[in-house]
């Protein structure tokens, strides 16, 4: 039985939401994941939908988001859902709501030395040994 996610997308286009939803998804199928893609967050609602996922990745940029949703996708998290995200997609989702700060471990601040600046970034897939 093949692993279930969950990719969300949507707010400011800078981030490219929908062409990062695209890669995430993409690596997850090859990792036999089961992926749904979502550009809503209505698909938060759902709690006992989010319970038997294995991982939910968020990338959302500069929105708003209904307590409720944010209390379901904890009650997830804590039940030993993942949760995965990158760069602003997922710690600058949502600015004003303090639990999702909580959740996810960070808040969105600045960009190290503002804009102009050089990075590389490295993925790497870890496996678990099955």
């Amino acid at each position: 039985m093949n692993k279930k996610a969950l990719i969300v997308w949507g707010g400011w286009d800078g981030h490219e939401p929908e062409q990062v939803a695209g890669i995430f998804k993409t690596i997850l199928e090859e990792e036999n994941f089961d992926v749904e893609v979502a550009n809503t967050l209505d698909v938060y609602a759902d709690r006992e939908k989010l319970k038997i996922l294995d991982l939910v990745v968020p990338h959302w940029t500069m929105g708003q988001i209904e307590g409720t949703y944010v209390s379901h996708i904890s009650e997830a998290v804590q039940s030993g859902v993942g949760l995965a995200g990158c760069h602003g997609g997922m710690c600058d989702s949502f600015r004003t709501n303090v639990d999702w700060q909580f959740m996810t471990g960070g808040n969105w601040v600045a960009h190290p030395g503002n804009d102009g600046v050089n990075y590389t970034v490295n993925i790497k897939i870890l496996r678990a040994n099955t």
